[in-house]
């Protein structure tokens, strides 16, 4: 798996929480993860049912350091930070709020003129960019800049000996590294490289063997053209195809597209797998060392296949696609309570790395007659069959892809979803008929799945305007959807999350359904 040492099996990484089975790997994003725990505690999405509970950054940062003790009890490998070290070592907070035009104007003012010196040139400015220092590029051509963030690294590890594996990523927003006449010179991902082989001196000079692991996304896709890691012993490559498609498997058919030219401050992500391994093949012709997925099935998309059952699919054969094809681990981006309307992704997602032999419906049958009984079967069509009417392309944006239309206008749906209130009336027979078991766990996903219909049927109601343009119908549907939801938050956030849920559902019907003047890949 790769010249540098390396756990066996596959690594996995959600923001907080335990340990799955199966699982040898654990990361906590960033210095102070604030951003998860004040939406968390705000209630952003529910405070019709729940007061805002506000915690500090000290209040988080504690967890954070109670999660990484559990992490050293059980054994696992821990992988920290991620984003951040575009900022944090000139002093500037990256725990900083993000928000609207004046939280936005009110960070950049808190900035000093030398802090400001070592970000990004964009557009004639250094200043962080929409106010977020964790999305914001530095000036990497600043020879200063580089060694404050080398030492800065370098420090960070001599004291955190715990962080097996230190991630270190640029900043997470699109189309906003520096502009200077230096930085022109060369592409972000030679810079990158540059920027990386002085970490690993400044490791070396501390006597530090801390693993470092550099990522391919976003603009970093584009493979460096000049530089190359002098110590490759030391580092991991983080392959994160943010921008792919995640309503089918992955796949390499057809002919390898070309990769579109590196164009600083001007590049749509593609959304072409076939393009973004291209760029994965581009950084590893001289690379023999560990490489690794970063995933995102358990962020928005989970929300995106409302029977669970072709995620679960997808999900099996991503992993069997990395596994061979040098890619040695996932991690996934995402929320520790994805078992709604079951665990059958999660659970997909684990059994798989264990265990690359299994398909897709063996490790179905595992878990839904463990979860459901003699009468799994059953509950397995019901899942299918509703997820078929929502349609997952069609919730994912991906059917609508490359015709200009809005993601989610199609009134060809229509029909389709107009079935879900029958299908969920069969559905409530079946809960009806299995509502107690003797065995806890048929009894929790039996009322799992009551709660489930209530969603999918608002969730239903809410698309059939949202699909043939009625919007602002759509969108009254869908807060009474959020409000009602949200009275059931508190019996199932084990399962359940709430917030990341209707953050995104939120997304899906603010979205105007007019056809857009271009085409943009939605990610985010």
């Amino acid at each position: 798996s790769g010249s540098l040492p390396h756990p066996g099996g596959y690594h996995h990484r959600l923001r907080i929480g335990r340990p799955k089975v199966g699982m040898n790997v654990f990361m906590l994003e960033f210095f102070i993860p604030s951003f998860y725990y004040r939406q968390y505690y705000n209630h952003d999405y529910n405070q019709m049912n729940r007061n805002p509970e506000p915690v500090s950054d000290n209040q988080i940062l504690q967890w954070k350091r109670q999660c990484e003790a559990e992490i050293s009890k059980r054994g696992l490998m821990f992988h920290d930070i991620g984003h951040g070290w575009t900022c944090q070592p000139f002093g500037i907070d990256t725990a900083m709020k993000g928000g609207d035009q004046a939280q936005q104007d009110l960070n950049n003012a808190s900035l000093t003129d030398e802090q400001k010196s070592y970000l990004a040139l964009v557009n004639g400015e250094r200043k962080l960019f929409q106010g977020v220092p964790n999305g914001t590029q530095f000036c990497m051509s600043n020879l200063e800049g580089r060694r404050k963030v080398a030492e800065y690294i370098a420090e960070y590890a001599n004291n955190h000996s715990n962080s097996d594996y230190i991630h270190v990523w640029l900043g997470d927003f699109v189309n906003n590294h520096c502009e200077c006449e230096e930085c022109q010179k060369k592409i972000p991902s030679d810079w990158y490289v540059i920027l990386l082989n002085e970490i690993d001196e400044a490791l070396t000079a501390k006597n530090l063997n801390t693993r470092i692991v550099y990522i391919a996304y976003t603009e970093t896709m584009w493979a460096p053209e000049t530089e190359t890691l002098k110590n490759p012993k030391r580092f991991a490559l983080l392959f994160a195809p943010i921008s792919r498609r995640y309503s089918y498997s992955l796949n390499l058919d057809g002919e390898m597209p070309e990769i579109v030219p590196y164009v600083k401050n001007k590049n749509t992500l593609p959304s072409n797998f076939k393009e973004l391994y291209h760029h994965f093949e581009n950084w590893t012709k001289d690379w023999n060392g560990a490489n690794l997925a970063y995933e995102y099935h358990f962020w928005h998309h989970q929300i995106k296949d409302v029977g669970g059952i072709n995620l679960a699919k997808v999900i099996n054969g991503d992993i069997k696609f990395y596994k061979s094809h040098k890619i040695n681990g996932v991690i996934e981006d995402g929320s520790q309570r994805s078992y709604f309307p079951t665990g059958l992704v999660f659970y997909t997602y684990a059994r798989t790395l264990y265990d690359v032999s299994l398909s897709a419906d063996e490790i179905a049958e595992e878990y839904f007659s463990a979860a459901f009984g003699e009468d799994w079967k059953k509950f397995y069509d019901y899942l299918d069959k509703l997820g078929k009417a929502f349609g997952h392309d069609y919730l994912s944006g991906d059917r609508n892809l490359g015709t200009k239309r809005s993601a989610r206008y199609a009134p060809e749906q229509l029909e389709s979803l107009k079935t879900v209130r029958d299908i969920v009336k069969e559905g409530r027979k079946l809960i009806e008929e299995h509502y107690n078991s003797p065995y806890r766990v048929r009894t929790v996903s039996v009322r799992l799945l009551e709660f489930h219909a209530m969603y999918s049927e608002m969730f239903g109601d809410a698309l059939i305007e949202k699909c043939v343009g009625n919007d602002d119908e759509s969108v009254k549907i869908m807060e009474n959807m959020m409000a009602e939801c949200g009275k059931y938050e508190l019996a199932f956030e084990r399962w359940y999350d709430h917030c990341l849920f209707f953050d995104h559902i939120e997304r899906i019907f603010k979205i105007k359904t007019q056809k857009p003047t271009e085409e943009t890949v939605e990610f985010i």
